[in-house]
């Protein structure tokens, strides 16, 4: 990923004076709309907490969780980490924190990689984006936990569907008020 968003960033940026400022910029307005976006995100997932509908929240942090505690443990940051206080993974101010780092950073991506590659309009570039992100999660993260495919082991239909609504809106969010950022003289395509 980290090769495909500086492949992204020179092709964005190398052509023009200024690619600094210009990758600057690019960062900057998905930083935003990321930020927009995943707020969205986590309203109605909040929204269905509230409703008791259990979704598939938390499941790619949980996926990382299994496999990096032992080499984490095993280093010692664990310790630092706990010794400097700062919240555990099992936190809810951690567990927002990384959701929100994993958002900003599906939302760079998109204005680096996706954005100019990607066939159609904006709202076909949002939803292509969603679809491949709920295909990765469906397929193989959910499975990996154990939880089958779309988390159809511990879901309800509803709970699945709700889930699939929330981050499709997260991905088409971004999608379009990136492109209200750029179309709105913020960035000179």
């Amino acid at each position: 990923m980290a090769q495909s968003l500086y492949n992204g960033l020179l092709h964005r940026c190398s052509n023009t004076s200024g690619g600094a400022m210009r990758a600057l910029k690019i960062i900057g307005l998905a930083l935003i709309a990321g930020g927009i976006a995943i707020t969205i995100n986590i309203l109605l997932l909040n929204l269905a907490d509230a409703l008791g509908i259990v979704t598939a929240r938390g499941g790619l942090q949980r996926l990382v969780k299994l496999w990096v505690t032992a080499p984490i443990t095993r280093s010692g940051i664990g310790e630092i980490w706990g010794g400097l206080g700062l919240p555990g993974p099992d936190s809810a101010v951690f567990r927002t924190g990384f959701k929100v780092c994993v958002g900003l950073g599906m939302a760079i991506f998109y204005a680096l990689v996706l954005e100019t590659r990607l066939p159609g309009g904006t709202l076909s570039k949002g939803l292509a984006y969603a679809l491949f992100a709920w295909l990765l999660n469906a397929f193989a993260v959910l499975p990996l936990l154990g939880e089958g495919i779309a988390g159809s082991r511990v879901l309800t239909v509803f709970g699945m569907l709700w889930f699939a609504v929330a981050h499709t809106v997260f991905f088409i969010a971004v999608a379009v008020i990136y492109e209200r950022f750029t179309r709105s003289q913020l960035l000179s395509r």
